[in-house]
């Protein structure tokens, strides 16, 4: 009997420790799977994340461009007011020389007729003698040999 107690309990521990094993496969089938479902969600991932870079380097990309446009709008805009400026400043003169000028030509009326005023015309017939310039004679200095002098 003693053997029989020996045989049941060594086919109790093996079939406990075929249980076990069994049991152990089971969880390595099932953690196998999930490892290889999360190996295809990370390589999906992955890609999804390399989309997003490509995405991201054009968008920084094209709001570099934007950027450049904007300054250089702002340029345009600086430059233009500028000349806004310019424009009014050179306006406000014209329309204080029209009102001098208004002035002038009413006062000009007030005066009296125009031929209490002396014209003045330019004659070409009017002969203009030219201008003789003489130069002084240089220094001389001393030690050094004198030039002749030109004629007076």
């Amino acid at each position: 009997m003693k053997t029989l107690i020996v045989a049941l309990v060594g086919i109790a521990a093996a079939a406990g420790a075929g249980y076990y094993g069994w049991k152990q496969k089971l969880e390595l089938d099932r953690t196998t799977a999930e490892l290889t479902s999360t190996r295809a969600a990370l390589s999906k991932a992955t890609g999804e994340l390399t989309k997003a870079k490509e995405t991201l380097v054009e968008v920084v990309k094209e709001l570099q461009q934007q950027q450049a446009a904007n300054e250089k709008l702002k340029s345009d805009r600086d430059t233009a007011v500028a000349f806004l400026m310019q424009e009014k400043a050179y306006g406000e003169r014209v329309r204080a020389e029209l009102a001098l000028a208004q002035q002038q030509i009413a006062f000009l009326r007030t005066r009296g007729s125009s031929a209490a005023v002396p014209r003045y015309e330019p004659s070409l017939a009017v002969p203009v003698k030219p201008m003789v310039i003489r130069a002084l004679p240089a220094p001389q200095a001393i030690g050094a040999p004198m030039m002749a002098r030109p004629p007076q």
